[in-house]
This record gives structure tokens, sequence and C-alpha cells, in this order.
């Protein structure tokens, strides 16, 4: 059995982008940082993490924050839905763009990681959620919005999000291998 890391979440999300140099000087009981070390993903399905993200819909947006009683941030969201797994993820959404492995948004499924830009910063990651499903012009994703619904949604890929995208990146194995469908 592999080894699990504890998980390091921020509290609070700072207002400047995190660095890799900042997270090796606040962690060095780690050789590398927690989103490069490999996971072990081959047990969690995406089906599993996907309801366990949905029973969180409806939960109140939260700037800066983690807890389902409060609310959520979106990368607080995602980081929240994966450690309840025992999968280490950035806290921040900036620093997705290091997890796992980088995969075509055609190629996107459930379970698979979502990255856009700041929507006021274009040249800045901003918004992070999990894909729920992408069955051809049928794209969606859950994550926790400031927008309209603020809070924990699922959201049908629209024009403004597709300008936004980043890039899609796979952090469940079984998603290497099973093309899990909603």
């Amino acid at each position: 059995m592999a080894a699990v890391l504890p998980c390091t979440a921020h509290a609070r999300k700072s207002t400047r982008r995190h660095k890799l140099s900042h997270y090796k000087t606040a962690h060095k009981e780690y050789d590398k940082p927690f989103y490069e070390t490999s996971f072990t993903t081959d047990s969690v399905s995406a089906d599993t993490l996907l309801n366990f993200a949905q029973s969180l819909l409806g939960t109140r947006y939260r700037s800066a924050t983690s807890d389902p009683d409060r609310g959520f941030d979106c990368s607080g969201f995602v980081s929240y839905v994966f450690k309840n797994f025992n999968l280490n993820v950035p806290r921040s959404s900036g620093e997705f763009i290091n997890v796992g492995e980088k995969v075509s948004y055609e190629d996107a499924r459930p379970g698979d990681i979502i990255i856009f830009t700041s929507p006021t910063n274009r040249h800045r990651i901003g918004h992070v959620g999990i894909v729920y499903s992408n069955n051809g012009d049928d794209f969606k994703f859950i994550h926790s919005t400031s927008g309209k619904e603020h809070g924990v949604t699922i959201t049908t890929m629209d024009d403004t999000y597709k300008r936004r995208f980043v890039q899609v990146v796979r952090v469940l194995k079984q998603n290497d291998t099973m093309l899990a469908s909603r």
C-alpha cells in the first residue's frame, strides 16, 4: 500500500500568486511538493468522487475558505473533495497547472480537473473545477463560483468559460484506462 501524505491545505488564500519556492520553504519536511508526489488514485473512481462533490451542491461561495460549514472558494472546493479521498492537490488555483497529467479538452473525463484564467486577469490562472461530463457538445463541470449561483453548482461550458479555458489535468489513474460517463 502506498503511503499517503498528510494534507497541507492553506487556511487562507493569498492575494499573491503562490510560488513553488515559497512552498518548499514553508514545507521543508518534503523533498518535493506534494503535488509532484505520485498519487494513490487507482482505488478512487470518478463516480465516487463526483457523488461526494454533488453532496456539496448549494454550499455557499466564500473566498479563501475550504470548509463546507462556512463555504468554499473554487480551489477550496476542489481540494476539499480530493482531500476526502486522501488525495492531496494544491490549495491555490494557480498551482493546479502542475498537477497530474495534462489531457486535451476533448479527452477530458469526469473526475478530471479543469483550469481557467481569472475573470479579471486573462494572464493568470484564477479558477478551477472538476469535470462532471463530456459528451461532445455537452461539457459540464462542478465548481464553487462567486457568480450568480454564488456557491457549488454544476455549470455547462459556455462561451465565457471557453474563452477562459487553460487546461484539463488528470489525477485519477482510473481515468487513464476507463471512460466514466454521466
